[in-house]
């Protein structure tokens, strides 16, 4: 346990001492830059050798309405985590909705393939124990880079684990067919994000930060049942 501690504070960036620089540290909330930015190269460099052309792949080879079937199904798997932290959140138009349009979609969609009541880019919204807590009123906590996942923060990591444990196909799917389904889904996402990101990253100064930045901006929106969700992020 001391070995771990003294590790956390040697990953810990330590305060400037300049006022101006300290209000811009303190701004930042991210008292574990340095891990992060490791961490966030490591992902880099995955999305470049590995994530990036396979999302290529699937992108130019995969024709349009297929891959449409496939992002309706893998949304509508993440349906069950939407129904439950919607009701916690006390959101009952958008359990309601998000209820009906699973078990519509499951039955006469065929798993979710076919989108029967609407567009998933309208309504229900995506739900998740993150955002819960949230509008509970917990604050964000300082910002976390998680390894193959991305930005984060100390709330929404909080949140990621609930939803792990309260997904129903936690349980229901073996380790072999969770991954498969962590891979499409991300393999989808970078797809859609394609040369938008490509060019965001490449033109930004410092992408880490810029990323960090959006983040933030678009999980407040998203608590706030916004209208801001950002491209780099809105994986609807």
């Amino acid at each position: 346990m001391t070995v771990l501690m003294l590790l956390a504070v040697a990953a810990c960036a330590t305060p400037p001492e300049d006022p101006a620089a300290r209000i811009a540290y303190d701004e930042a909330n991210d008292p574990f830059e340095p891990t992060n930015r490791y961490i966030y190269n490591v992902n880099t460099a995955i999305d470049d050798v590995a994530l990036m052309p396979m999302a290529t792949i699937y992108r130019e080879g995969v024709p349009d309405l297929l891959r449409e079937g496939i992002r309706n199904f893998l949304v509508n798997l993440r349906m069950p985590v939407t129904i439950l932290n919607s009701a916690l959140q006390g959101d009952w138009e958008n359990t309601g909705h998000s209820t009906a349009t699973f078990l519509i979609n499951s039955t006469a969609g065929l798993g979710g393939i076919f989108d029967i009541p609407g567009s998933f880019d309208d309504d229900p919204r995506r739900e998740d124990f993150g955002q819960t807590l949230g509008v509970w009123g917990a604050g964000e906590g300082a910002f976390i880079e998680l390894p193959l996942i991305g930005p984060s923060s100390v709330r929404d990591t909080v949140g990621l684990g609930v939803d792990i444990l309260t997904d129903p196909l936690t349980y229901l799917l073996s380790p072999a067919w969770t991954y498969a389904r962590m891979t499409a889904e991300a393999v989808r996402i970078r797809a859609e994000l394609g040369e938008d990101y490509d060019t965001m990253r490449n033109t930004s100064i410092d992408f880490y930060a810029t990323v960090r930045s959006l983040y933030r901006q678009d999980r407040a929106a998203k608590i706030a049942n916004g209208d801001g969700d950002m491209p780099l992020f809105d994986d609807e």
